[in-house]
């Protein structure tokens, strides 16, 4: 399943989640290596957050805007597919 944004596209089959690197480029995480997430929407000047700590093996990663949310919303669609299995 992919997503219709053109930065961020979901497979629920792999569980991998694809964001844009903030050096430019692009990046793949398994989802498997997210050990905590906190999201935090936008309020009044304050830009949407969403932080992921990964295990050992990779940082950190701290999204901001629409990218944030895309991909709060992509790990939404892939906890609810996880759960409904």
């Amino acid at each position: 399943m992919k997503s219709e944004h053109a930065y961020l596209e979901v497979s629920v089959d792999m569980k991998f989640l694809e964001v844009a690197h903030p050096e430019g480029g692009r990046f793949l995480v398994h989802v498997d290596h997210i050990t905590s997430g906190h999201y935090r929407p936008a309020e009044g000047d304050v830009k949407t957050r969403l932080g992921l700590d990964l295990d050992a093996r990779q940082n950190a990663i701290v999204l901001f805007g629409d990218e944030a949310e895309r991909a709060w919303q992509a790990l939404q669609k892939i906890v609810a597919a996880t759960t409904s299995e």
